[in-house]
Order: C-alpha cells, then structure tokens, then sequence
C-alpha cells in the first residue's frame, strides 16, 4: 500500500534523478538530457503553482517509489504524468499511483478531465492507465510521436 505526500523543495534533487533516467527519458516526449540549474528553476515554480499537483509517493518503508504530476491546461482539462524509480518498476505501483492521484485531484477538481498521453511503444504505461480507469480515446500524434490518448473524468 502506498502512501503521498506533496512534494517540496527537497525533493528537487530526487526528481531531478527520476527525470534523468535513461528509461524515463526515452519515453518522454523530450528525451533530451535535463540540466541541473534548469531543472531546479522549473521545480521550484512547479512546487508554487497553483495549477500544478506534484506528489511523491511512499511505500511502507517510506522509501520514494515514483511521482505523478497532474498540471491544469484549462478550466477543465488536466494533463498527468508519472514515473518510477528503476528499482520499484513492475511491481504494479503505476496503476495505484494514478488512481491515488487521479481521485486527489478530483477531490477538488470534480468537473475536470486528466488527460494520459503515452507513447504508442511505451504499452507498460498504456496498461496501467487501463488499470487505474483511463478510458482509451484515441490514437493521434502528439508532440510528434504516435501516441494514445487515455482520459479519466471526475463526476
């Protein structure tokens, strides 16, 4: 069972590894190595806005296992992301973060849609998604890649 927090300030240097991961990169959609002092600007904006929900989750040891980030687009649309630390990959904690987030987030945020763009290859992500209760939309190119679109809606 896992546990989350919000993230804060010193988090900065941990995110800044799980961005930097070799897998985690290449499923972005900006594979391009993150630079330090960029990555902490970023962070510490992140961390302040309003539009933007970072967690940090734990497991019972509360070890950090992974991140998602659901950033607002518009008055009722969201755009969420997650990752994992290497070492806590395919024990199944994607799916449970989503949800643990998803239905935060919608605590607050009832009439939103989160939108899950995954890249076409990237089928450990596409699962999860499913897992957690995203609905499959569509395919479409995103960002230039071939992707699909999963949504989740709150009521």
């Amino acid at each position: 069972m896992l546990s989350f927090r919000k993230a804060n300030e010193n988090d900065t240097l941990l995110y800044f590894n799980w961005a930097n991961d070799v897998t985690v990169r290449i499923q972005s959609f900006n594979s391009n190595t993150i630079d330090f002092q960029q990555h902490e600007i970023w962070f510490k904006s992140k961390i302040q806005d309003d539009t933007c929900l970072m967690l940090v989750f734990q497991n019972e040891e509360n070890e950090p296992v992974g991140q998602i980030r659901i950033q607002k687009e518009s008055k009722n649309k969201a755009i969420i992301g997650v990752s994992i630390a290497s070492n806590y990959r395919g024990k199944g904690y994607s799916s449970e973060m989503l949800e643990k987030a998803s239905n935060y987030f919608f605590d607050t945020n009832k009439s939103y849609i989160i939108n899950a763009f995954i890249k076409i290859d990237n089928l450990n992500s596409k699962y999860a998604f499913e897992k957690a209760g995203f609905q499959f939309e569509k395919e479409l190119m995103f960002n230039g890649f071939k992707s699909f679109l999963y949504t989740r809606k709150g009521i």
